[in-house]
């Protein structure tokens, strides 16, 4: 029997502008705002509208996700996290090589154990069980700064360029 499903094939056809629209970045997805695309004008929304037309029909045969979920969030170094977003995002840092403080020590020494125990090359750092290094990003979820599209009654004037005249 034939397997018959349609799987993408990795080409080089027919050019690489969007690759290079993306750029050095890892990103495999393009996130645009509703409401500043529905704040252009009417014969950009046209164009618009007609590449992504485009692009759904010509991919239609390929197995696509029923939903994305998409937050705003801003890249931090994983090393600069506060203890608190540490513990949000289950980033664990280890200063002790794994090895934890005996029960019942007094604070004083504790602190002398950390002393004696302490990673001289700083801590490691774990996410979702496997160890990640300081200087990896993760990404935190913050509050979206472009207004939400209500029904298509957002407008957000856009600052086009226009040639001189």
């Amino acid at each position: 029997m034939t397997d018959t499903t349609a799987r993408p094939v990795i080409d080089t056809e027919p050019g690489d502008q969007i690759h290079g629209w993306f750029s050095l970045s890892y990103s495999n997805y393009l996130v645009l705002h509703r409401s500043l695309m529905q704040s252009m004008p009417a014969d950009w929304q046209e164009r618009m509208v007609s590449c992504l037309n485009e692009l759904r029909d010509a991919y239609s045969h390929i197995e696509q996700p029923e939903r994305f979920k998409v937050e705003a969030a801003v890249s931090r170094d994983i090393s600069e996290l506060t203890e608190a977003e540490q513990t949000a995002h289950g980033v664990v840092e280890d200063w002790y090589r794994g090895e934890t403080p005996p029960a019942g020590l007094s604070e004083a020494d504790l602190h002398e154990w950390q002393a004696a125990h302490e990673d001289p090359d700083g801590p490691q750092y774990f996410h979702d069980g496997s160890e990640v290094s300081g200087d990896d990003q993760m990404l935190i979820p913050v509050p979206d700064p472009v207004p939400h599209y209500q029904r298509g009654r957002t407008y957000i004037k856009p600052h086009l360029n226009t040639p001189a005249a």
